[in-house]
């Protein structure tokens, strides 16, 4: 401190006594120091590109809800600790509130066994896993650092710049971020005053994508070699913090957050990002799980697909109890593994690539519940020719076959098929839906079924939730035109994820969603609607003051979760002897001569008398795959036929 003060003064100091321009130096040079240690103070935090499109939607919110998708292990989840709140995704979620406070969001938090590696074929380009949506936000928080710690370097150097390449290919506007937690290995080297290797790799992946990274395990290693607290009272067992470490992580997830929201603009649009070339030489960005059904995958001996899983996130399974029953799979790639559901009372397998003698894989018999399990059985193979696993049940027990691990490619089932073609073939493969539509159904929609049976240009607007984008999705309009080939159908689907005529009814919104699309037929429907019927009177008033010819059809719910009303209580007729949506979408419909479809009552019925689990339909927890699709699809098309 003396020595600072006769630096900024003019006094003459006789023990200290330096010159002017020797002052000029110290001064700079300590001015310099303090920068070097203000930086030290951040560097365990890159903002890098920032993440400027995640800030656009935060601020936007055009969606009903913005889903922040972490993809990690037990630190993750929370595991250990007494308050769960202080786990780092909280933490995270709760920093980018305090910046676009209007914004909505949440979290949701997958873990996973096989760190990295798994995560290249869980998380690609979004794809379900049976029925799990992983990128369905606009923002991925990557931590694979616990999962990773006994992994082969140049194994996560391609895994993991394989799924970063993979998210982004699956959308070009997300954002993501690399975090790291701390483990014992990562403590010892900080110690040594070096970088683990493994930030190392993953810090070169964030450098060469310009994503954000969040050093936690350096920020925690900090406070450990300096004593604020010892490495046992920061975690209990080496990995997962205590509530103390987990508040040590919370001070460094909000310097962070902080950081990260300021360093750019809020953008007028979000921004495609544009992938560079791979930065390790085996990186390959084509892993995905390869769904047993939907692929040209031949079955062997008795296997039942479609069938309930024990465990998350399978949606369904295919079993087989007969040994020798078989599984022929032809692809391209560098890696085939499987992806099954393990116990106690699992068989062994069988497999062999490419005629290669048949090797094992046992089933454990030492596990006490059912239990995801990823395996690779061949690597290194050659990506350009096509190969050929075979996979055998090799001893009494139960096979449960999620799906196959491929970094590669197989052949598309559906190539060459038109979208009627397709959406046909898919139908081909299910039970036929058998239903009869009530008679006098077209009474209040007269104008619609002159167009569709005498010709001309039907414009049909689809307003809802992404339920009614599922319905959309089915493509129905193409099996009506094929009943009726006179008319043109323009089918415009006006949605908005998880919103129902509560939010149209408002602030004229339905000149936006509705008016300006000039439709024939207006067909309300979804699962958002909470249960409010006069929401949906409300529209349909808004919209006959505006446009009165224009003509209604009402739908009640499908898909969605099973803890939903329609589900929960679920009657094949209509009850009504109690209020509940059904029967009150059934009365405004009456009362506002509007046509109505209880889609509900054999939707559910075919499901439950399909021998196969509600999975079996699903696309994820809510809404349907392509076959679910098919149900929507085909019992509008048997509704609309004559």
């Amino acid at each position: 401190m003396r020595i600072w003060y006769h630096l900024m003064s003019n006094d003459k100091d006789p023990v200290i006594m330096i010159t002017s321009a020797f002052k000029a130096v110290l001064l700079c040079a300590l001015l310099v120091a303090c920068a070097s240690c203000m930086a030290q103070a951040a560097d365990f935090y890159q903002v890098r590109g920032g993440i400027p499109n995640s800030q656009y939607y935060f601020k936007a919110n055009t969606v009903g809800n913005q889903y922040l998708f972490f993809i990690g292990d037990s630190v993750l989840a929370g595991t250990g600790l007494k308050d769960a709140n202080l786990r780092y995704s909280a933490q995270m979620a709760r920093g980018f509130k305090k910046h676009f406070p209007d914004a909505t969001m949440s979290e949701t938090r997958h873990m996973q066994p096989g760190g990295s590696w798994f995560g290249q074929f869980r998380c690609s380009r979004g794809q379900p896993v049976f029925g799990e949506v992983i990128a369905s936000g606009h923002l991925a928080i990557l931590d694979f650092a616990a999962d990773d710690r006994n992994a082969d370097i140049e194994q996560v150097k391609t895994s993991l710049e394989g799924l970063v390449r993979q998210i982004t290919l699956y959308r070009a506007t997300h954002s993501q971020i690399l975090l790291y937690t701390l483990t014992p290995e990562m403590l010892q080297a900080y110690q040594a005053g070096k970088t683990p290797e493994y930030i190392r790799v993953c810090e070169q992946i964030a450098e060469h994508y310009g994503i954000p990274s969040l050093n936690l395990a350096q920020y925690a290693a900090g406070k450990i070699i300096a004593k604020e607290l010892s490495f046992e009272a920061f975690s209990a067992d080496g990995i997962n913090p205590t509530d103390a470490g987990a508040h040590i992580y919370a001070d460094a997830v909000a310097k962070f957050v902080d950081a990260l929201l300021t360093a750019n603009p809020v953008p007028d649009k979000p921004q495609r990002r544009t992938l560079p070339a791979p930065l390790f030489a085996g990186t390959n960005d084509n892993g995905q799980i390869v769904a047993y059904e939907d692929q040209p995958i031949n079955r062997t001996g008795s296997w039942k697909p479609g069938q309930a899983s024990p465990i998350a996130p399978f949606r369904h399974l295919l079993v087989s109890d007969q040994a020798g029953a078989a599984l022929t799979l032809k692809f391209k790639g560098s890696e085939i593994g499987i992806l099954d559901v393990v116990d106690k009372d699992s068989a062994d397998y069988e497999y062999s690539v490419d005629g290669a003698p048949f090797r094992k894989l046992a089933g454990p018999k030492d596990l006490t519940g059912p239990t995801m399990r990823p395996v690779s059985l061949a690597k290194g193979l050659d990506r350009k020719v096509e190969h050929e696993l075979v996979l055998k049940v090799a001893s009494p027990g139960t096979a449960r076959v999620g799906g196959f691990l491929l970094n590669g490619s197989v052949a598309d089932a559906f190539a060459g098929l038109s979208t009627l073609e397709r959406i046909d073939a898919i139908y081909a493969a299910m039970d036929p839906i058998v239903f009869r539509p009530a008679p006098g159904r077209f009474a209040n929609i007269p104008k619609t079924m002159s167009k569709l049976r005498e010709g001309g240009e039907l414009r049909m607007v689809l307003l809802g939730d992404s339920i009614m984008g599922n319905t959309s999705g089915s493509s129905f309009e193409l099996l009506l035109m094929r009943d009726y080939p006179k008319c043109k159908i323009v089918k415009i689907a006006s949605l908005r994820s998880s919103t129902g005529c509560k939010y149209y009814q408002e602030e004229n919104r339905v000149e936006d969603y509705v008016l300006k699309h000039n439709p024939d037929i207006l067909v309300i429907g979804g699962i958002s609607n909470g249960g409010d019927a006069e929401a949906v009177r409300s529209v349909i008033k808004q919209v006959r003051a505006r446009k009165p010819d224009t003509e209604m059809l009402l739908l009640t719910p499908v898909f969605g979760s099973t803890r939903d009303e329609h589900i929960r209580t679920f009657t094949r007729e209509i009850d009504t002897t109690t209020s509940n949506f059904r029967f009150n979408m059934q009365k405004v419909a009456a009362q506002e001569k509007c046509a109505f479809f209880d889609m509900t009552g054999p939707w559910w019925t075919y499901i439950q008398e399909s021998g196969k689990t509600y999975g079996w339909f699903m696309g994820d927890s809510v809404h349907a795959n392509s076959r679910g699709c098919q149900i929507i699809g085909r019992l509008l098309e048997y509704w609309f036929k004559e």
